[in-house]
């Protein structure tokens, strides 16, 4: 068996829960959380931009519940993403309970490990159905896509 980097995880704005920090922290405990990192009212503006950045040069995989981040209606924190070669996981469904949150991702935990070695950019989805991937091309063709309707060229 291969030996494989250890699990670090950045908690975004969408899953800065204490409920949810708390039980993912029990499962890894290299966890950040965004109100940790800048403060809980603090966090409420940093831009994505930046904890992005700061996240992912720690070495660290995202985790958010906002699966709209990797849609072509937000381009820049696709472009961000894109940017920083960050690694992503965001739930399918941001309208779950905690204890629902918390199982899947537990459910998922060997996967996710597996993530550890492979750099970005990157995005799975999360769902009780398993993990489904979303590859730095199709990123790409979300942020063309969403300076086209926007009318603006986009920056990866």
């Amino acid at each position: 068996m291969r030996g494989l980097p250890q699990l670090r995880l950045f908690l975004d704005r969408s899953t800065n829960g204490d409920d949810f920090v708390k039980g993912v922290k029990d499962l890894c405990p290299d966890t950040m959380s965004i109100g940790e990192r800048y403060g809980v009212k603090a966090a409420e503006s940093v831009g994505d931009e930046t904890w992005l950045a700061e996240a992912t040069a720690e070495g660290r995989i995202c985790v958010g519940a906002d699966k709209k981040i990797l849609s072509s209606s937000r381009p820049t924190e696709i472009a961000a993403v894109l940017k920083h070669r960050s690694r992503y996981l965001v739930y399918a469904n941001n309208n779950l309970r905690t204890v629902d949150q918390l199982q899947i991702f537990n459910n998922l935990l060997p996967e996710i490990r597996e993530l550890t070695g492979t750099p970005g950019p990157w995005a799975y989805t999360m769902s009780r159905n398993g993990m489904k991937f979303t590859s730095r091309e199709e990123l790409e063709q979300r942020l063309v896509r969403a300076a086209e309707r926007m009318g603006v060229r986009p920056r990866p």
